[in-house]
């Protein structure tokens, strides 16, 4: 509020109008919020002369990216204005279409768009890409294709490359990872009409990934290679955790070694996969070797980056390096989790290591983690074990 009113201030000082200050002075500091949209966009309405319309637009689309439904409350206001007044531009129904969208009212973005093609105006992809989103969101993805494919060049739009990408995401959310792959090969075959980009490919092979088809989605990458677009973090470590997953360790240092090659720093989640990969393919060397080459890159290994040596270190006889491992996790200041524990109670429990099996659980009812039924479960077959049940 403050800052509000030292702008008009500043506006009346200068002997511009009060409102083009504020729009002024927001416009170099940035929003304010919703309220201060709010009060930008009435204070123009309420001026006695033909209102600036990309000032109004900047404001509305301020409202609208908080609380959609003012935004709408203040395009009808705008319309009950009158042309002689304000006259909405294609962005401000772009901003309307987008708003109900959100609100889940496509049939009134539908009919904005209406509006849009009877008044003539040039009908962008911006305007329609949000509707895109609605129907895929509501799993009407075979409607929104059908946009894209015939209806919008229809109305002489060409679609461009988030559209189709709208489309692919669409497809994989319905479990049709593979007419997700089809439009992606239509898109690229197209000669340039509309060329996916590093997102739509990762979309496919994120959804070939959680579809349970790795090898269409190595093929994907290796494709996205050859038409030389580069992949981000994101598709390099979707595609090595899927290789670490089936074991496939030499294909995920591959994948590993290019994504250095071409300037992708590994984060986090990339060298999880890695050093859990390895250690399932029983690879303990190599597993350490990118722990360590992990903190030395100044990545921080998480709870499941040491959960996953832990367990593999319990599961074949090594609780007292595993144990050494959770006492280093610890002190960086990390905080075991359910399955960290429980890998290193079973592994006490196989060796019979009974005394540091009861002092372990006690740390953990210390560090208020509640045991669940395969720590108790674990707790009792040691026991027996031991012929103390």
């Amino acid at each position: 509020m403050a800052r509000r009113v030292a702008a008009r201030a500043r506006a009346r000082a200068g002997g511009v109008p009060r409102s083009e200050g504020t729009i002024q002075d927001r416009a170099r500091v940035g929003s304010g919020g919703a309220e201060d949209a709010l009060d930008v966009f009435d204070e123009l309405l309420r001026r006695g002369i033909r209102a600036p319309i990309r000032s109004l637009n900047g404001a509305l689309a301020d409202v609208a990216r908080d609380n959609p439904a003012a935004a709408v409350s203040r395009f009808n206001r705008m319309a009950r204005t009158g042309a002689s007044m304000v006259t909405p531009t294609v962005h401000t129904y772009g901003i309307l279409i987008g708003c109900c969208c959100s609100a889940g009212r496509l049939d009134l973005g539908f009919a904005a768009l209406g509006h849009v093609v009877k008044k003539g105006f040039r009908v962008e992809p911006i305007i329609f890409n949000p509707l895109l989103k609605g129907l895929c969101a509501d799993k009407r993805t075979d409607d929104a294709m059908d946009i894209v494919l015939r209806g919008m060049t229809e109305l002489g739009c060409v679609p461009n490359v988030f559209s189709h990408t709208i489309i692919l995401k669409g497809l994989c959310h319905e479990n049709r990872s593979q007419e997700a792959l089809e439009l992606l090969h239509m898109m690229a075959d197209d000669g340039g009409g509309c060329l996916p980009n590093v997102v739509s490919y990762s979309t496919v092979i994120d959804g070939l990934l959680k579809g349970g088809d790795p090898d269409k989605a190595y093929a994907t990458y290796r494709e996205m290679l050859d038409q030389r677009i580069l992949p981000n973090v994101v598709t390099y470590s979707s595609i090595i955790a899927a290789l670490c997953k089936g074991q496939a360790m030499d294909k995920a240092m591959e994948v590993h070694d290019r994504m250095v090659k071409n300037g992708v720093t590994p984060n986090c989640f990339t060298y999880t996969s890695l050093v859990h990969g390895f250690c399932s393919s029983g690879q303990l060397t190599e597993a350490i070797k990118f722990l360590e080459k992990m903190c030395s890159n100044g990545v921080e290994p998480n709870v499941v980056t040491y959960s996953s040596l832990m367990d593999y270190l319990c599961k074949n006889g090594r609780c007292t390096e595993a144990r050494k491992i959770f006492d280093s996790m610890v002190k960086r200041g990390l905080k075991p989790n359910i399955t960290t524990y429980s890998s290193l109670l079973h592994g006490y429990a196989i060796e019979g290591a009974l005394v540091e099996m009861h002092g372990l659980f006690d740390l953990m009812v210390q560090s208020d983690m509640q045991p669940d039924h395969y720590v108790f479960n674990t707790l009792i077959y040691a026991s027996a074990k031991q012929g103390r049940v």
